[in-house]
């Protein structure tokens, strides 16, 4: 983009137009051309033959005849799939020119070359292919590679797929195996992972995910927790549970077992409840 910018604004210099003169006749705002210019953004595919006409240049001129230019002549000439039929385009040739494409197109460019591509080639062009093909390749990627092949990509695939596959996993491998992709997983199946592997393994086994579990549910898991298993069951968790519910804990604890009970979660527990019980434990 910046390369494609200095060249415009080269071009424009030469044809003697100013940047607003330019915008007029492009019929578009002086700040589009300005970012154009300074390589932030890039002219839109429609606007390649008009921008070439006002230059009295052929678009390979406008961008500088790089790796891209061929193929997208054959877009703007619709002739893309003869053309991908009889050549071999690389990933470096779609980058090039997906930006200026509409997502449709940049699909078309990709299909066929996809079947040859590793999922880590789509990096460079996630942000211009449609939801639906970043899905289908992410679901390829994960039945021949598995779950980290998808790291890459993962902030551009679906929030449905991700909970597809997260599902997959979890019933596969159980809860830690979700760390890598939690922070792309739903709330939805977070909460409902976390609640099932509570149910069947207790407070501690959600602390690989605990970053990512809601604090109204963890909260609720402390407080069965601690009913069922004392203080000490929440020492693993307690820089995850909020300060409300551990003092809360703090608290019936000291009142059933003393002040010897809070010494695992000490550290946990605020300043106000641990003096309020030790002078309680000393007025004993």
């Amino acid at each position: 983009m910046v390369k494609v910018g200095r060249n415009i604004a080269k071009l424009r210099n030469q044809t003697g137009i100013t940047q607003m003169g330019l915008a007029d006749l492009m019929g578009i705002s002086h700040q589009a051309v300005s970012n154009w210019e300074r390589g932030e953004t890039m002219p839109d595919i429609s606007k390649l033959p008009q921008l070439a006409e006002v230059f009295g240049v052929s678009i390979d001129e406008i961008l500088e005849n790089s790796k891209g230019t061929q193929l997208l002549k054959h877009v703007l000439d619709h002739t893309t799939e003869g053309y991908l039929q009889n050549n071999d385009i690389s990933i470096e040739e779609i980058s090039e020119v997906a930006p200026i494409l509409r997502t449709e197109q940049v699909d078309e460019v990709f299909e066929s070359v996809k079947d040859r591509m590793a999922i880590s080639d789509l990096v460079s062009i996630a942000p211009f292919l449609s939801e639906e093909l970043i899905d289908e390749c992410a679901r390829k990627a994960f039945e021949h590679d598995g779950m980290s092949s998808l790291m890459p990509i993962a902030p551009f695939v679906s929030e449905e797929t991700i909970d597809e596959i997260g599902r997959t996993v979890f019933n596969q491998k159980g809860i830690s195996s979700l760390l890598p992709i939690a922070p792309f997983v739903s709330d939805e199946l977070i909460d409902e992972i976390a609640r099932k592997d509570f149910e069947d393994a207790g407070l501690s086994s959600l602390v690989s995910i605990a970053p990512f579990i809601r604090e109204e549910l963890l909260n609720e898991f402390a407080r069965t927790s601690f009913e069922a298993g004392g203080i000490s069951s929440l020492v693993s968790m307690a820089p995850f549970i909020s300060d409300e519910v551990l003092d809360e804990c703090a608290r019936k604890a000291f009142e059933l077992e003393g002040v010897h009970a809070l010494q695992s979660i000490a550290p946990f527990v605020s300043t106000e409840v641990m003096d309020e019980c030790a002078r309680k434990a000393f007025a004993l």
